[in-house]
């Protein structure tokens, strides 16, 4: 037991961000943490326990009242898979720590047992909070008594457990019995597909969504036809029994509950003990191909370029060639049309380009309002969630000290990096914006106005999220994916950018509906708004930016 404690505590320290150096440091990691509370976990969760409360009151008159909430954990067991995979598979079998740890006398079922603890406190905490507004919408919509209350504690640590165990042992089965997987490229190459898989079931999906109604699906529910709660209640026996016990006050269930959590880890050591040495003896962190090249070839392909070209090469060429970031900072900007197309049809709303075209021409204030604000919140979003600039630093890693050695000022590293931080998202805003305002027939003077709003916005999210990178970047990470999701700058980029998003639109659109502002004055207004959030980030990167990364230590 002291061994399991002992290691789970260094596994956590070790994929956690380190603290800051300085009192400095310190004070704006606490504000960017107060934006992130307020800007992202509050809004996500408030909004999920009211859906789960309007799911509950609308099944209670058919006596079904806790499938929505039932429905909503199986969800969250689904995406905790997702999700969970790859991250078991580079803590498991991928970390830096693997070969300080086998030579120690330590057993197969202490390792993963602590790595898989370490992995399972450091993925969930969003999900605990999922969970916790689950049950409070529930219990709300519900009038859950103090019994269901306090049976459902048990549950919001516990919930995840299951769907990580699965990925615990699939991974030890796949790294013991298969060579194709081994090594940690293929597994994000792997998880790229799946992931294009998702986008693309999302596209074959859409005309499901359009016809999705409440109705259909409560009269579904009281019908007994209820195929996906029966597979999904085999698949994860733990969310029926869990949902049981604080929805009936079934001790019996409680116990079950515990019975199967206990049957799970019990099989997931015993495996351990049988596949993890088998798995992870003789393993390499990625396969690697030697090519024979003699000097002279090598200078003949050298090609001399300015340094700033030359870091921005450096730079498209990391994103490009890592699965990880290519997917997460890459690709994603350009997949933003599909989820807007889809929470149109979800909303049954029937636009068309021949109805935008009409009411545009016809100088319809609110559709002009709405290319207004649409395009600055969608500049801002597109650009702090492919985490390209707040992640600018912490991609370098072990390799921080390039920057620190490398003939190249930090100031021309710093605008090359929020010069690629501006560069992918403004194309792939802009390539789906700007064809479609000239098929709607908008005027070009609109369309010059509605580009200078998107270059402003993902400027600001851009330079912003460089600079909050450069305040306490992660440089200790064993693969990529922990660069990404183990990285509370990307969650602070995001959380302000979500709140700058929420103030500038939906104050535009009361301050435009409440006032008898013209649309020019309120594009004057978003013009100097973000004029003046662009110049207080590029004074904060004047005054701290580079002292930043002079400051901080090398790993």
């Amino acid at each position: 037991m002291n061994s399991y404690i002992t290691l789970t505590k260094t596994f956590i320290a070790s994929i956690s961000m380190s603290k800051p150096q300085d009192k400095r440091r310190k004070i704006m990691i606490v504000l960017l943490s107060f934006f992130a509370f307020f800007c992202i976990l509050l809004p996500v969760t408030f909004a999920v326990g009211i859906l789960v409360k309007l799911m509950t009151e609308t099944l209670i008159p058919i006596g079904c009242e806790s499938l929505g909430i039932q429905l909503m954990f199986h969800i969250i067991c689904l995406f905790t898979v997702i999700f969970g995979i790859n991250v078991i598979f580079n803590e498991f079998y991928f970390s830096n720590d693997i070969e300080f740890l086998l030579p120690w006398p330590l057993r197969a079922y202490q390792i993963v047992a602590s790595k898989f603890t370490a992995a399972f406190f450091n993925e969930n905490i969003m999900q605990f909070l999922l969970v916790l507004s689950c049950i409070i919408g529930y219990g709300v919509g519900a009038h859950m008594g103090i019994g269901g209350w306090l049976l459902s504690i048990i549950g919001i640590v516990t919930l995840p457990v299951i769907p990580l165990i699965y990925c615990a042992i699939l991974s030890m089965l796949l790294m013991a019995f298969t060579r194709f997987i081994r090594n940690k490229d293929r597994i994000q190459k792997l998880s790229v597909a799946l992931i294009f898989i998702m986008v693309i079931a999302l596209v074959a999906s859409i005309g499901f969504l359009q016809n999705m109604d409440i109705d259909t699906y409560v009269e579904t529910l009281a019908s007994g036809n209820q195929t996906f709660f029966k597979v999904m209640n085999i698949i994860f026996p733990n969310v029926p029994l869990f949902v049981k016990t604080f929805s009936e006050g079934s001790m019996i269930a409680l116990l079950e509950y515990i019975g199967i959590h206990i049957i799970a880890i019990g099989i997931l050591l015993a495996l351990s003990e049988v596949l993890y040495f088998r798995g992870v003896i003789g393993l390499t962190s990625a396969g690697t191909k030697r090519h024979k090249k003699n000097l002279d070839q090598l200078l003949s392909k050298c090609r001399q370029k300015s340094p700033a070209f030359s870091y921005f090469l450096k730079e498209v060429r990391i994103l490009v060639r890592t699965p990880v970031f290519f997917t997460n900072c890459i690709a994603i900007n350009f997949l933003w049309p599909i989820f807007i197309y889809a929470m149109v049809k979800i909303m049954h709303y029937d636009i068309t380009l021949e109805l935008l075209r009409t009411q545009y021409e016809q100088r319809n204030l609110r559709i002009q309002l709405f290319f207004l604000l649409g395009i600055v919140g969608i500049s801002v979003i597109v650009a702090a969630i492919n985490s390209l600039s707040s992640n600018a630093i912490s991609r370098e890693g072990k390799h921080f000290s390039f920057m620190k050695y490398i003939p190249v000022p930090y100031f021309t590293q710093w605008n090359v990096k929020a010069f690629v931080g501006i560069l992918f998202p403004a194309v792939g805003v802009l390539i789906y914006f700007i064809p479609a305002c000239i098929l709607i027939h908008i005027p070009i003077v609109h369309i010059v106005l509605f580009t200078l709003l998107s270059l402003m916005s993902i400027t600001f999210v851009s330079d912003m999220g460089i600079y909050i990178d450069s305040i306490q970047p992660k440089l200790i990470w064993d693969d990529e994916m922990s660069a990404l999701r183990e990285n509370y700058n990307t969650f602070f980029s995001m959380a302000i950018s979500i709140g700058f998003t929420c103030i500038v639109c939906i104050g535009g659109f009361f301050l435009f509906c409440n006032t008898h502002i013209t649309i020019g004055f309120t594009a004057l207004i978003l013009i100097i708004l973000l004029a003046i959030a662009n110049l207080i980030v590029l004074y904060l990167t004047n005054q701290s930016g580079v002292r930043n990364i002079e400051e901080q230590e090398e790993t």
